[in-house]
């Protein structure tokens, strides 16, 4: 599955997870809204019907009483047409949910229409007496029937306060499973959306600490890179993985190459100095002093050559694992006092203050190089700190205990180094932006060799009081950190 395939996906079996809810409260609003309408016609009809029968039987009443005491004919079919309504709406009243208290009427209209036909048969026959006292029957009748109406609107209002009750329970309960639907469904898309947005930035996180450590130089690469996926990320893994793998044959290309001509370079550089010495031996008093001063300069740069190479090739050592190195127990406070010693007199030139502290705690032996800790690693560091120190400043020393080792912390009071060269410093060959003479490899090989040991170098936060602050921690015995990296042979 493609990455855009996998987005889509993702989105839109998000969009119908939160769809769900929605359309299961528009299916309930329907529902109630149904309950609403139908509810509202049927009690309106009734309560329509039962007014019509209430204002029927009184017309019934009126029209009756009308016709018994004037006979006049037309009154009789008004009377007629006035029950014909009565027994009409009754008829609409009878159906659910009224049936019960509609049936009640039925005996009261059975008697009225019994009741009507015997006032008319009299009328017609002339006798007025018998047509009223049938007539103050209908009226009894009709007085009975006045509870059984109250009881058919009673009827209506007890329906009617139900189905409000029905709607209103229908209406929380719809409220609560929506409610409930809808965090369900939002806990669902958040989790298909953490799935999608994990299966991009996953293997991406991954990618980008791979190639952070391509930066730093470490050509080796991961096994958690998602070099297998059929995707875009899959190809772009794929193409990195060239890459570094092109970047590192480059790396060791070069690493020999310069190994190699550091080496080829010894041999002239060697008899250029050796020349300049033997010139300045065979002809220095009687050469003219503007010559010696040019055999001088000859020699002087031969040096500064000679040890250029010199590091160059030890640099090279260190980045192919070919240096040897030569472990043995060394007292932690013999080899300060032998940093202190070869930089004492540099020191009191630049009128800088050099001092080193041993915290209580910190191990008294450890095992290392001591040649390469001393001078690479330690003398480095201390010679940087003592070249950007102005003076009147200080440089200090201090040791103190670390995870199963000790921690060297060289910090000085010099200018400091600027925040956009912070990540800087170890690269090789980087100088920064400063004016100091040097080749930018001291703080490379320190690298290397810290991490030849086991150990870790590291550029501290910058001091309150101004300058910068170094690092290092070293294992207690690197044999232990070695035999799990294979660094050293």
């Amino acid at each position: 599955m493609t990455v855009r395939s996998r987005l889509l996906a993702g989105f839109g079996a998000a969009i119908a997870i939160v769809l769900l809810p929605a359309l299961f409260a528009a299916n309930r609003l329907a529902e109630l809204q149904g309950l609403a309408v139908e509810g509202r016609a049927r009690h309106a009809e009734a309560l329509v019907s039962l007014g019509a029968m209430r204002a029927s039987l009184a017309d019934l009443d009126r029209f009756a009483r009308s016709y018994v005491a004037t006979g006049d004919e037309a009154l009789a079919r008004e009377a007629e047409g006035a029950l014909e309504t009565v027994l009409r709406e009754h008829d609409r009243l009878s159906g659910p949910p009224y049936t019960a208290s509609a049936e009640a009427l039925t005996p009261f209209l059975s008697e009225m229409t019994t009741t009507a036909a015997a006032i008319t048969e009299a009328m017609a026959s002339g006798r007025v007496d018998a047509a009223t006292e049938l007539f103050l029957g209908l009226d009894r009748t009709l007085d009975r029937t006045d509870p059984a109406l109250s009881a058919v609107a009673d009827s209506i209002g007890a329906v009617a306060r139900r189905d409000l009750q029905r709607t209103e329970t229908l209406s929380a309960s719809s409220r609560q499973e929506t409610l409930l639907g809808m965090v369900l469904a939002l806990l669902v898309a958040i989790g298909v959306a953490t799935w999608a947005s994990g299966a991009l930035t996953n293997p991406l996180r991954h990618l980008g600490r791979a190639m952070a450590r391509v930066a730093d130089g470490d050509f080796e690469p991961s096994e958690d890179l998602p070099a297998n996926r059929r995707d875009e990320i899959g190809d772009l893994t794929r193409s990195f993985l060239v890459m570094s793998e092109r970047l590192a044959d480059l790396d060791r290309l070069k690493a020999e190459f310069i190994g190699v001509a550091s080496h080829e370079l010894k041999t002239p550089i060697n008899a250029i100095h050796g020349y300049a010495e033997l010139i300045q031996e065979e002809f220095g008093d009687v050469a003219p002093e503007e010559y010696g001063r040019m055999v001088d300069g000859i020699a002087e740069q031969a040096r500064v050559m000679a040890r250029l190479v010199d590091r160059l090739m030890d640099l090279s050592r260190l980045e192919t694992g070919a240096y040897r190195v030569q472990l043995e127990t060394v007292f932690i406070q013999d080899l300060v006092t032998g940093v202190l010693r070869a930089f004492e007199i540099l020191a009191r030139q630049r009128s800088v203050t050099l001092d080193a502290t041993v915290e209580p705690g910190t191990p008294e032996t450890l095992v290392m190089d001591l040649d390469l800790i001393r001078d690479e690693v330690l003398g480095n560091l201390v010679s940087n700190a003592l070249r950007y120190t102005q003076a009147g400043g200080r440089v200090l020393l201090s040791v103190g205990p670390a995870d199963g080792g000790a921690s060297f912390t060289v910090t000085d009071s010099g200018p400091g180094i600027p925040d956009e060269e912070r990540d800087l410093v170890f690269r090789k060959y980087y100088r920064g932006s400063s004016e100091a003479p040097g080749t930018g490899l001291g703080l490379a090989i320190a690298r290397e060799t810290v991490l030849l040991h086991g150990g870790r170098i590291a550029l501290l936060e910058q001091p309150a009081e101004g300058g910068a602050s170094f690092r290092v921690t070293l294992p207690s015995d690197p044999r232990e950190a070695a035999r799990a990296e294979g660094a050293i042979h």
